[in-house]
């Protein structure tokens, strides 16, 4: 008695992606404003921290080693109080 082996018949999966919700155009414009706010903030946050060092660094350079005011810089008087 020979045995005759079923037909191979292919499993066939359909895949069904999850539905999403329906993107408006709020959601888009409330996107494009979170973003352009967090670079404004990042912004004004570097160009605070970087204004305080040229700010510290500038004092730092105006006063000489033994911390007298000065720093040997030369006045030119060009301006109209210095007549």
């Amino acid at each position: 008695m020979v045995v005759q082996p079923e037909p191979v018949t292919p499993l066939i999966y359909e895949v069904v992606e999850a539905t999403t919700e329906q993107t408006t155009v709020i959601d888009v414009v409330l996107g494009a404003f979170s973003v352009v706010g967090v670079l404004g903030l990042v912004a004004v946050l570097l160009g605070v921290s970087l204004a305080g060092l040229l700010i510290g660094m500038r004092k730092l350079r105006g006063r000489d080693i033994d911390g007298t005011a000065g720093g040997g810089a030369t006045r030119l008087g060009l301006g109209a109080s210095g007549r």
